[in-house]
Order: structure tokens, then sequence, then C-alpha cells
């Protein structure tokens, strides 16, 4: 299981002022001794723009300036700034969510006949991004999160770009894009079906210059290769369970994740979508495990149930 306690604790202090204010009423979340600051100001727009410009500062990225308000109160971050427009970045070292393992950002030796699991073995996780998108449904919804992470030379650095509203979809897209422009290689699940085409389409739709690492690892495929007929079917979380040997806790099932966002751009209201992130945050660490499995000797089919 991985969690996260501080994240867990802002979760559980909403839902505390829900109870005490009742359904329907604004949520105030009490985050960095600033709510009775707050609570004393009005919730004019205005008055809403002038207090997220205080609350401003610059980064270390001159694109970045951290900002305060809905979801960003309980996942921090900082607003990207491209040519068209700003989305929100939230970003964490993967070390913060679970305690370091033996082995992270190094990758065995592949079966023989794997020839692309091999180059990326050989090349090295440094040059690797993996990808994992959130999606509005439908061919013709919007992704509104995009998980990422890296290998920094020392930890893994997760970065996920999330559209607050429709419209901030095109930054979202153009962020991932310049970030994608810093590796060589992509590592999806299903994303040569899936993500990629889905975020071109996207690029296209907002004039977007479209670019991802020229390599890309689409890890279900391999899977298939190596786990055809010892599971179920070979889904992420079929992995997860009987590969990665992890268990999920608190998930958010994939078929609700479209309608938990639209109801957020509707309502405002971000309870309900931070465990959409914890998800997101899941699927793309599940896939650096598979890769690790992926880039072992395999197993004699005999021990394959025992193997942990």
């Amino acid at each position: 299981m991985l969690g996260n306690d501080d994240l867990k604790e802002r979760i559980r202090s909403i839902a505390r002022v829900r109870r005490g204010a009742g359904v329907g009423a604004p949520v105030v979340p009490e985050v960095d001794g600033a709510a009775d600051a707050r609570a004393s100001e009005p919730t004019t727009p205005g008055a809403k723009r002038r207090r997220k410009k205080r609350a401003a500062t610059d980064t270390d990225d001159p694109k970045v300036a951290i900002a305060v308000a809905g979801v960003e109160e309980f996942l921090p971050g900082g607003e990207w700034q491209g040519k068209h427009g700003t989305v929100y970045v939230h970003e964490r070292l993967r070390s913060t969510i679970e305690k370091p393992k033996r082995g992270w950002g190094r990758l065995g030796e592949p079966p023989i006949g794997e020839s692309d699991l091999a180059a990326v073995a050989s090349a090295g996780l440094e040059r690797v991004l993996f990808l994992d998108l959130e999606t509005g449904g439908l061919s013709s919804s919007p992704v509104f999160l995009a998980g990422t992470m890296h290998w920094n030379g020392s930890d893994f650095v997760l970065r996920q770009y999330f559209a607050r509203h429709y419209g901030e979809e095109a930054a979202l897209v153009e962020g991932v894009c310049e970030l994608a422009r810093q590796f060589d290689t992509l590592v999806t699940f299903n994303g040569k079906s899936y993500d990629v085409p889905f975020l071109m389409n996207r690029a296209v739709l907002h004039g977007v210059p479209f670019h991802m690492p020229q390599g890309h690892l689409d890890i279900l495929h391999a899977s298939r290769r190596r786990w055809r007929g010892d599971f179920e079917d070979c889904k992420l979380q079929t992995l997860e369970r009987n590969v990665c040997r992890i268990r999920r806790s608190g998930d958010v099932p994939s078929e609700e994740v479209p309608g938990l966002y639209h109801d957020f751009v509707r309502n405002g209201d971000p309870y309900r979508l931070v465990p959409v992130f914890h998800h997101n945050m899941l699927d793309v660490i599940t896939m650096v495990e598979i890769l690790r499995v992926l880039c072992s000797p395999e197993k004699p089919r005999k021990d394959t149930d025992g193997w942990g």
C-alpha cells in the first residue's frame, strides 16, 4: 500500500469542515494558519485575484509562480506559464511517499529477444520519461491531468500537470510537450494506442506544437508477452497486485475519474478530486515497478505463483 500521511490529514481536515458547515457550504480548509485571515476578506472575483497575486512568489524556474487556491491548498505546487496560458503543476519526490528501496533508478538485464527493453536498460533511466493521462472520458473530451515521472540521479521526480478548468488544457499539453523534449524515451502503459494519440489530437485542436521523445516503450505489450495466461488479464492494476505485490488503499475506480473532474469544474469543490491525483500518481509508480520486473530474467512458469 502506498500512502501519504500529510495528504490524508489534509483530506480529513476538509471533511471535518464540510461536516461542520453543512452540504453545499464553501470549503475553507485550514492550511498553514491562513484560514482566519482569509475568512475576513471579501469573496468577490476581484478580491480572489488580488489574494492569488499576493500569494505568488518567484521560483528557480522563471515560468513558475507559486499560487494558493482550491486544489492547490492541499497539493502544493506552482503555475507553469507557456505561450498557451498557465497550468497548475504539483511536484514531489517519490521518497516523500514511500521509503526508498535498493535498486531505485537501476534496471537489470531483460530476457533475450526483448530489444526495446534492452535499449531502455542500456541507456539508463535518466533519459526516460514515464507518462499517464487522466481524461474526460470520450475522445472529444479534454485531458485534465498528466502524470509524469523521471529519475534525477538520486530520486524519482513526480510531476502532475492539472487543468483547473477546460481553458487550461492547451497549456497542459504545451507543458507536457516541453518536458518531453528533455528525454530520449517515453514509457507508457497502453500509451501507443491511447495516451499519445489522445494527447496529439488535443495538441492539434489547440494549435500546440506536439513533441514526444523519439523512443516509445509501451510496457503493456511486453507485459502481455511475459504474463499472458498467468493472470485473468494484463491490466495495470492486475499486474500491480500479482507482479509488484502492491495493494492500493482508498483508490478511485477509473470509470469514476471523468465524472469527478467535470463535477469539480462545475462546482469548484476539490474534496472528491484529490484522490484522482493519488490514483494517477500510483499508476505512474506502478509503471516503473513493472518495468523493473520486465528488465530481469524470466522466472520459470512453475515459480510464478510464489514469486514476490
